[in-house]
């Protein structure tokens, strides 16, 4: 680019900034901003995107052995879990082990072997074979599928395959928002602790309109006053 080039742009550009009637200072921190909220907006996406690929991953059928299903290191580690959650999954599997946590739906695999049989199950899973029970094909966060002994009620053990399906809970929420009470807005913020899968406790303090607070104790349910 020539001499003469440099300067006409330069000029087109000093006429576009004094068109604006803004100092080139406070134009400039205005351009740094918007260039911050692209880039912070192009992290977050990209941040989205590589959760969500991960989370898909971790949604799929996995096989894992009955030692496996019975470490909740291995659920935490493996599967990226919370201890509450893992600790939680373990239960379960123990209490299925044991005989005392039927199971809500069975169905045959014809397999050379409980290992086979386990491996093939979570391929079906995965490919979302409709022959399945709805109940295997439920999309929940975590999906495992154990070949397992489980005991019988004369006393003998029998080789199943059990599929386990977690839906993991969070430990803590929280919320903003906006409200209106008596003509005045508040913004309501509230923390929720979640200390079991259908058990909170929550507070909300009102910011504005008077102030205010709220504090919950919540009980989450499949149905409501078994209607819905």
């Amino acid at each position: 680019m020539t001499d003469e080039e440099k300067a006409a742009l330069a000029k087109i550009g000093d006429t576009a900034i004094a068109a604006t009637g803004l100092p080139k200072a406070k134009i400039a921190a205005y351009v740094g901003i918007a260039v911050l909220v692209l880039a912070l907006i192009g992290g977050l996406a990209w941040l989205w995107h590589k959760n969500s690929a991960t989370e898909d991953a971790l949604q799929k059928a996995a096989v894992m052995t009955a030692a496996q299903a019975a470490s909740s290191d291995y659920w935490q580690n493996q599967l990226n879990m919370s201890k509450q959650n893992a600790d939680a999954a373990v239960a379960a599997v123990k209490a299925a082990q044991s005989g005392s946590l039927a199971p809500s739906v069975t169905f045959v695999q014809q397999s050379p072997t409980v290992g086979q049989a386990a491996e093939t199950v979570a391929q079906r899973i995965n490919s979302k074979d409709a022959t399945l029970p709805a109940a295997a094909l439920a999309k929940t966060d975590r999906t495992t599928v154990v070949p397992q002994q489980v005991a019988q009620k004369d006393g003998s053990q029998q080789w199943q395959v059990g599929v386990y399906k977690v839906n993991n809970y969070r430990n803590w929420e929280w919320g903003v928002g906006v409200g209106m009470q008596d003509g005045k807005k508040y913004v309501p913020i509230e923390i929720q602790r979640n200390y079991s899968r259908d058990r909170a406790i929550s507070a909300e303090y009102h910011v504005g309109g008077g102030g205010g607070y709220e504090v919950k104790y919540k009980v989450m349910t499949d149905k409501l006053f078994f209607l819905f």
